[in-house]
């Protein structure tokens, strides 16, 4: 019997998936991002764009590993484990959102 409770797919679970699924899109829309570049035409500031480039890779990685290991580590033991991976989700999507606007800024666009 505690097997098969054992055996159900917990909130958190699902929650790491889709913890990675948004760091991985959010990275791939960053690099997408970087590709403006080519069109700068000397407009641009290149150290800004370098810097929040790599500062956000670095986050996303970061706060991934960090609170998926976290969960994975505590899930049998807290009931509220589920909220690490939502966490790291809201995370990286501010991160995204503040990287988008420094680069919009940066890239002369807005």
């Amino acid at each position: 019997m505690n097997d098969q409770r054992s055996a159900q797919p917990q909130i958190g679970d699902n929650l790491a998936w889709v913890s990675l699924f948004v760091a991985v899109v959010s990275a791939l829309v960053v690099l997408a991002r970087t590709l403006e570049i080519a069109g700068c035409s000397g407009r641009c500031d290149y150290p800004t764009l370098e810097a929040v480039t790599r500062g956000f890779w670095m986050t996303d990685l970061i706060v991934f590993i960090v609170t998926t290991g976290v969960y994975f580590f505590t899930r049998s033991r807290l009931r509220l484990a589920w909220l690490l991976p939502a966490a790291g989700i809201t995370i990286t999507l501010i991160a995204l959102l503040i990287t988008n606007l420094v680069m919009n800024g940066a890239l002369n666009l807005g």
